[in-house]
C-alpha cells in the first residue's frame, strides 16, 4: 500500500514538527502561534483553505478528483497547567500526524480513491472546540460532507508500534454539575440563629457516592466525582452558601440519565433536610466515543496495513472523555488509539507532569492515517 521512502520522508516531517509544536504549547481557543505553523506548512501542498469562521484551528481540502471525501481530525491545544500551557496530552504528536499524513496523502493524490478533508481542531481541552467548528458549519462549508471521518490520539498504556482498534463504547459521556447551597449566615458562636450551608454541602459530597455504590448498575462502569467545595474564609463563621463542582461519565446514556436524575433528587432532598436552598446546574458536556460496527472492518484494515497484524489490538474502554465523539453525532467516526508508550517502561498517563510520546510514536500514526484514507 505504501511507498516506502515516500512515508519515510513523512514520518521524518512528522517528527520534526512535532518538536517544534512541543515547544509551542498554548491552551485552546488561544493556539494562534500553533494555527500560524499549521498554515504556514499547508501552504507547501496542493490543498484548499476552508473558512469557516475561527479564530484558531485550521480546515484544508484535497481534491483529489473523487466522488467522495474521508475527515480525518487532530486536536492542536495544550493542557493548561499552573506552570502554564504544557503538551502533556500529545496533542503537539497529533498535529504533527495529521501534517505528516497530509505530505504523503498530496504526493499521492492521483492515487487516492478519496478526496481528504483535514481538520485541525482547537480546544479538546475543556471539549468544546469540536461543538465549535461545527456551530460555525465545518461540515456545511466543506466542498462536500465526508462520509467517514477518523481520529487518533496517543496512548501511553500501549506500545509504540501497536493500534488499539475498539468496537462499540471506547470513552465516556461526560456532564458537570454545580449544585450551590444557600443557607442563613452568621456568627459561629448564634448556630441557632443561621443555617449552615457547609454542614449541607458535606452530606451531599459523602451521599454522592452512593449514586454509584446504590443506583448504577454494577456491570455498567461509571464515576461520580467532586472536584471542588467552596465556602466561606477565615472571617466568615457561618458562609451564605456553599458551592461544590464535580463531573460523571458513563458509557450508557440510559444510565447517565439515571445519574443525573438521582444527583438532582439528592441535592435538593439534602437542602430539605438541613433547611437550606439548592441550585443545582447540569451541563452536557460530550456523549460517549462509540465506535461503530459498521467502521470495524475498514479500520480494522487500515489498522493492519499500517502496523501488522499482530500489532492491532484491542483494550479496555476507558472513562476519559472525548469531544471527537460530537463529529460521531455527524456522520459515521471511527477513533482510534496509538501506542506511544516506551516498550518496557512504565509510562506516565495523560495530563501527568512527566507524560510524554515516544519519538517512535509517528512512524505507526502517520502510517494509519494514511491508510484510513486508503482502505476501501
Amino acid at each position: 500500500m505504501f511507498d516506502k521512502e515516500l512515508m519515510t520522508k513523512s514520518v521524518d516531517l512528522a517528527e520534526k514538527h512535532r518538536k517544534v509544536l512541543h515547544e509551542m504549547p498554548e491552551k485552546g481557543l488561544s493556539e494562534y502561534r500553533t494555527t500560524a505553523y499549521i498554515r504556514d506548512v499547508c501552504r507547501e501542498y496542493p490543498v484548499e483553505t476552508i473558512d469557516i469562521g475561527i479564530e484558531t484551528g485550521l480546515v484544508c481540502f484535497l481534491d483529489a478528483g473523487k466522488a467522495e471525501t474521508i475527515a480525518l481530525r487532530a486536536d492542536i491545544d495544550a493542557l493548561p497547567t499552573e506552570q502554564g500551557p504544557r503538551h502533556l496530552c500529545g496533542h503537539d504528536a497529533h498535529t504533527a500526524t495529521l501534517l505528516g499524513a497530509m505530505h504523503y496523502l498530496c504526493a499521492v493524490k492521483e492515487d487516492l480513491p478519496y478526496n481528504v478533508l483535514f481538520v485541525f481542531q482547537p480546544a479538546e481541552e475543556g471539549t468544546h472546540g469540536a461543538r465549535i467548528m461545527l456551530d460555525h458549519g465545518l461540515f456545511e462549508k466543506a466542498p462536500q460532507m465526508p462520509v467517514r471521518m477518523f481520529g487518533i490520539h496517543n496512548r501511553p498504556e500501549v506500545d509504540c508500534g501497536d493500534i488499539v482498534v475498539h468496537k462499540g463504547p471506547l470513552m465516556s459521556e461526560k456532564s458537570i454539575f454545580t449544585v450551590t447551597y444557600k443557607g442563613v449566615p452568621g456568627h459561629g458562636s448564634l448556630p441557632h440563629k443561621c443555617v449552615d450551608p457547609i454542614v449541607a454541602a458535606a452530606s451531599f459530597v459523602t451521599g454522592i457516592q452512593t449514586i454509584v455504590s446504590r443506583n448504577a448498575d454494577p456491570f455498567e462502569p461509571v464515576i461520580c466525582t467532586v472536584n471542588s467545595l467552596v465556602a466561606g474564609g477565615p472571617d466568615i463563621p457561618v458562609p451564605r452558601e456553599a458551592v461544590i463542582t464535580g463531573y460523571f461519565r458513563s458509557f450508557d446514556h440510559s444510565t447517565h440519565l439515571r445519574m443525573e436524575e438521582r444527583l438532582r433528587s439528592l441535592a435538593a432532598n439534602t437542602a430539605a433536610a438541613y433547611e437550606c436552598s439548592c441550585d443545582t446546574d447540569i451541563v452536557d458536556v460530550v456523549p460517549a466515543v462509540d465506535n461503530p460496527e459498521s467502521l470495524y472492518d475498514i479500520a480494522s484494515r487500515a489498522a493492519e496495513a499500517a502496523a501488522g497484524h499482530d500489532h492491532v489490538v484491542d483494550r479496555k474502554a476507558c472513562l476519559a472523555s472525548e469531544d471527537f465523539a460530537l463529529f460521531g453525532k455527524e456522520l459515521p467516526s471511527f477513533f482510534y488509539w496509538v501506542g506511544s508508550g516506551t516498550p518496557g517502561k512504565v509510562c506516565a498517563s495523560w495530563h501527568d507532569p512527566s507524560f510524554k510520546v515516544d519519538p517512535q510514536y509517528t512512524k505507526t500514526a502517520v502510517p494509519l492515517l494514511v491508510a484510513a484514507v486508503m482502505t476501501e
